[in-house]
């Protein structure tokens, strides 16, 4: 929750807020002379859920929200509150199940003044919190407002390892290219077949520099939510159509391609995601499948899916490797990778893609024997044929 955010919530919740600490303190001053007097205490269970518009807009909050006396005992929680805690579900407990919470409203208490700060939770389940709190004067207690923000800073930790890792990946051809036409520089006058070969990797490295430009340009289409795939695409007809730029590696490697596309898989997507799919399993095919070896496509339906199955007789894939190959950058061998013009984006953008379609991509592999990538992808009816009309 931002600033602003703050600033709001707690001018709509402020007047309740107080009512909950008044409400708390009075029924410590009384509990005395309420025992054995049912119709003048104040029933437990409903201690955490006052009545008022204000507590009907806490109740509804994203954020959680616990009010505590000031002994650091409960005494109102808001359903977000009661889950991120681990509250039993009809009742306040006598105290805090987290100690860091409690910790931060201790802090706050003392301080007497507003504190945040990130904690780590076990239990109910393994979570990260942000967790603000602020004293009540001046009856005293403190309200603490809780939020989630596990999922936020797992991405911003994706998100600076992407970098990091992108930043690598981009200064290594770069720097290769330098190197090479500093060579080159001088070859060109004293050596020719040499400086044939600095050539020869400079345009290398440049076609690797383009690939990878392009697979982050990809990775970041099929990110943005912008791009969601919303049109019946014929995958049987995108399929063959990718497929015509990797016959000609494949040939070149002597690398036998069997194709078996049955005719008239649909799926409801984005057409030219889905040919980056194909093109990216089967070039990566290619890419480790050593010369005279034989790679299948196939494309068909599957009860409910569409199934893109390619196949290899290539070097396989390690099993402590398997549940990394569709992470981001990731190689099983990163030189031998970087040799073959991989950019480590391949695989990663195929899940993203089939993901993006409701779909998901699976591995079978054997090191040595070869590597099987199958995507399912739901499928849909053909779109009704069009009649042109006469006149």
């Amino acid at each position: 929750m931002n600033e602003l955010a703050w600033l709001v919530t707690g001018a709509l919740i402020a007047g309740g807020l107080m009512a909950l600490a008044l409400l708390a303190v009075a029924g410590r001053r009384r509990r005395s002379d309420d025992v054995g007097s049912p119709n003048r205490s104040m029933d437990r269970a409903g201690s955490q859920r006052p009545p008022g518009q204000e507590w009907a807009i806490i109740e509804r909050m994203a954020e959680g929200l616990i009010v505590l006396n000031d002994r650091l005992g409960p005494v109102a929680a808001n359903r977000a509150g009661r889950e991120l805690l681990g509250f039993p579900k009809d009742s306040l407990p006598p105290r805090l199940p987290s100690d860091e919470v409690r910790a931060v409203a201790q802090l706050a208490l003392e301080r007497s003044t507003k504190t945040e700060e990130i904690v780590s939770l076990w239990f109910p389940a393994r979570k990260t919190l942000r967790v603000r709190a602020e004293p009540l004067d001046p009856r005293g207690g403190v309200v603490v407002v809780i939020e989630d923000v596990t999922e936020e800073l797992e991405t911003q930790r994706m998100r600076r390892e992407f970098v990091a890792h992108a930043s690598h990946e981009l200064k290594s051809p770069v720097a290769s290219m330098q190197t090479l036409a500093e060579a080159l520089r001088h070859a060109v006058r004293e050596d020719l077949p040499a400086a044939q070969r600095f050539a020869d990797r400079i345009e290398f490295e440049s076609a690797r520099l383009g690939r990878l430009i392009g697979d982050l340009l990809d990775l970041s289409r099929i990110e943005d939510p912008k791009t969601a795939p919303n049109e019946t695409v014929d995958l049987s007809e995108g399929a063959r159509r990718a497929l015509e730029g990797a016959e000609n590696e494949a040939v070149s490697k002597s690398i036998t391609l069997h194709t078996e596309i049955s005719d008239g898989v649909f799926v409801k997507g984005d057409e030219s995601q889905l040919a980056v799919l194909v093109r990216n399993l089967v070039e990566n095919a290619v890419r480790y499948t050593s010369e005279g070896g034989r790679i299948s496509v196939d494309v068909y339906h599957d009860e409910e899916s569409a199934v893109v199955r390619v196949s290899d007789n290539g070097i396989g894939i390690p099993l402590e490797d398997q549940a990394r190959v569709f992470e981001r950058f990731y190689r099983v061998d990163r030189a031998r990778s970087r040799d073959r013009g991989g950019t480590g984006l391949g695989l990663a953008i195929v899940k993203h893609i089939a993901e993006a379609h409701g779909g998901t991509v699976q591995l079978e592999s054997e090191l040595g024997r070869g590597s099987i990538f199958t995507a399912r992808i739901p499928a849909v009816p053909p779109p009704p044929q069009r009649i042109a009309s006469a006149g």
